[in-house]
């Protein structure tokens, strides 16, 4: 992970904006398939991140009763947050500081899923 994280910030750095926001969709695609075959093994032979954003997000709601469902409602919409980068807003799009945006936001949007998701997959 840390790895894939320091090349999205050398991609950042080198303006390489559209290879930023691309890489932290791999980062959390691989991520939720990961999540989807240890967790919900029925479920694992999905491929689109929304469609497992989804089913990870009613897998922790039906398994965290206390956990607070305004943070598990952010998988969903930072998944579409990082679907609609890569999809709709490549390098084509914006220019400049508006790229250098949102390829570190995305950035910082994935690795926060990620870690948050890594730690039900530990417990």
């Amino acid at each position: 992970m840390n790895e894939y994280l320091t090349e999205i910030d050398n991609c950042i750095a080198a303006s390489n904006y559209d290879r930023a926001v691309t890489l932290s969709y791999t980062c959390l695609e691989g991520l939720y398939k990961a999540f989807a075959k240890e967790n919900i093994p029925d479920k694992s032979g999905l491929k689109d991140l929304l469609d497992l954003s989804r089913e990870i997000k009613k897998h922790l709601s039906a398994t965290l009763k206390d956990y607070p469902e305004e943070a598990l409602g952010m998988i969903g919409s930072i998944s579409h947050i990082v679907d609609r980068a890569r999809n709709k807003f490549s390098e084509s799009h914006f220019e400049g500081e508006a790229a250098k945006w949102l390829a570190t936001f995305v950035r910082d949007l994935a690795n926060s899923q990620i870690r948050l998701l890594l730690h039900f997959m530990r417990s």
